[in-house]
């Protein structure tokens, strides 16, 4: 029962990618609601609600590959 290393560091890239939108996807809603607020604009919104969602979609494939790679799961 090794570990697949290649597939270990392709997990934790995919997390990495994922970490920032995770920081940064609240902030740019927050900006959006204020935005809507002052003059009607929801583009901030919608690209917050979109960073939130590939920062989830990243977080979990991330999560999914490091774990085959530990539990070694061929495809």
């Amino acid at each position: 029962m090794g570990t697949n290393k290649k597939e270990l560091v392709r997990g934790i890239k995919y997390e990495l990618g994922a970490l920032p939108l995770l920081l940064f996807s609240p902030i740019i809603i927050t900006i959006g609601y204020k935005a809507i607020k002052l003059n009607n604009n929801y583009l901030w919104l919608i690209v917050g609600i979109i960073m939130a969602i590939a920062a989830i979609i990243l977080g979990f494939m991330g999560i999914k590959i490091i774990l085959d790679a530990l539990f070694d799961k061929k495809k």
